[in-house]
């Protein structure tokens, strides 16, 4: 197991100047001034959420975040000597945004309860000062860094806001579903705990599977694929979530193209299927049953692979001449690993290439049906 780098992780927290600042922390500690060290992280602490709070104000227009601003300005004014503007930031930035989670919110009260004894004339009982050891500072700098530093300045709303302008800019760079999980994997959900990523999953459902105005119609593929991402970083915590929503998430378009979404889905995660409520199965059944995409991806509706693969020779022998796309294919072959499967799998292709309507169209399928498996 790779240990924890406080170096490496301190590359990602997101202002300049807390990077510098947190270098004079890093400085102390390997120098083992320990009281030094988190006398300082107190305030390189204090500071980035103080910065944080002015980008959401100034960037983003957040009222929540001027109103807190201009409160601590207020306490400052009144009493410029004390600091107890400083707790009350932290207590105001838990309490009325998403910044910092209940775990988050007690390491950093933790962290100002070390602070304040490593830097006040704070003797024990043989009149020594306090001195916080190795182990306890390096914890508080590495939850320092986890629950705050890193994170960019968004709350809930906001980070999905964000999120969905910033994948519909780029959605013509990023045109495989390998470069749309790089991309917000390394955007956006590093630094995002899974709280606020299931309220993406949770917005992104409706966008793709409900929703049917222009913007939803043009960004549906790319909203799926991120879709897609979260879902697979967080699959058992998405189970919860659906198992306690049935509603919200039963509430699906009736729409042909959306349900070739939805079913495609679901033959990926066939769990999600059965935490919907009946309204919504039906809808899914009678797609399955009655469009090529539902026959191809509706497998998980079947008693059986072999039932399955009837319903995709019907297709495939039928009077609709129906022509596979490689990807269809290469969804067909990851159905199962089973010996059973490959053997029903090879049947299709063999039917399908024996369904060849002319000489040039025989050419064809075996080169993209046959070949690529022998």
């Amino acid at each position: 197991m790779t240990e924890f780098s406080l170096e490496s992780f301190s590359e990602r927290i997101h202002y300049g100047k807390t990077k510098d600042y947190f270098q004079e922390v890093l400085s102390s500690y390997h120098n083992g001034n320990y009281r030094s060290a988190v006398v300082m992280l107190w305030s390189v602490a204090v500071c980035d959420i103080v910065y944080k709070l002015e980008s959401l104000a100034d960037l983003h227009q957040d009222t929540v975040a001027r109103s807190i601003l201009n409160e601590l300005t207020a306490l400052q004014n009144s009493d410029p000597k004390s600091a107890s503007w400083e707790l009350k930031l932290i207590k105001e930035i838990h309490e009325k945004t998403a910044l910092l989670d209940r775990a988050e919110y007690e390491n950093l009260l933790y962290l100002q309860k070390q602070r304040h004894l490593s830097a006040h004339p704070t003797l024990n009982a043989d009149r020594e000062l306090h001195r916080p050891n190795k182990e306890t500072v390096r914890s508080l700098i590495r939850n320092t860094l986890e629950g705050l530093l890193i994170k960019p300045p968004f709350y809930t709303q906001k980070i999905i806001d964000e999120l969905l302008d910033d994948i519909a800019e780029s959605a013509a760079a990023l045109n495989s579903r390998e470069k749309v999980k790089r991309y917000v994997n390394s955007r956006y959900l590093s630094k995002l705990k899974t709280e606020v990523q299931l309220s993406i999953y949770r917005k992104l459902w409706k966008l793709v599977f409900k929703l049917d105005n222009n913007d939803c119609i043009k960004n549906r593929k790319i909203n799926f694929q991120t879709l897609e991402v979260i879902g697979n970083q967080n699959h058992e915590r998405i189970l919860e979530k659906i198992s306690g929503e049935k509603d919200y998430y039963s509430n699906v378009s009736s729409d042909p193209k959306i349900l070739d979404y939805l079913v495609y889905y679901l033959s990926k995660n066939t769990k999600i299927y059965d935490l919907l409520n009946e309204d919504a199965q039906l809808k899914i059944q009678h797609h399955v049953e009655n469009t090529n995409i539902g026959k191809i991806c509706g497998w998980f509706l079947k008693d059986s692979l072999k039932a399955y693969s009837e319903d995709i020779l019907s297709l495939v022998e039928g009077d609709t001449h129906f022509d596979f796309k490689d990807e269809q294919l290469k969804f067909l072959l990851e159905i199962s690993d089973t010996e059973e499967w490959q053997h029903l799998f090879c049947r299709i292709l063999s039917s399908y290439y024996c369904s060849s309507r002319s000489y040039n169209e025989a050419d064809s399928r075996f080169q993209q049906a046959i070949s690529p498996y022998l």
